[in-house]
């Protein structure tokens, strides 16, 4: 039986200016991308961030991405 895939969506980021520069840290690092790419890709939301996931690997990437003010949803990948 074929396990289900997901994509993780970045939807927003929550509070102020300082915050949206943590944020933006964080997705960097936790990314492995420039603060400047992780600016760019964080102005363009909705994005994709992640697919091909499972289910469990989508729900800690959402997790530790909410902990750090950014609003994330799980998508069912089509085709997966």
């Amino acid at each position: 039986m074929e396990e289900n895939r997901y994509q993780v969506l970045v939807t927003a980021i929550d509070g102020g200016l300082a915050s949206r520069w943590q944020a933006i840290q964080f997705f960097a690092h936790l990314f492995s991308i420039s603060e400047d790419e992780a600016d760019v890709r964080l102005k363009a939301l909705p994005c994709v961030v992640r697919g091909c996931l499972s289910l469990d690997q989508a729900q800690k990437y959402c997790r530790v991405m909410r902990r750090q003010g950014i609003g994330c949803e799980l998508l069912l990948q089509e085709g997966a």
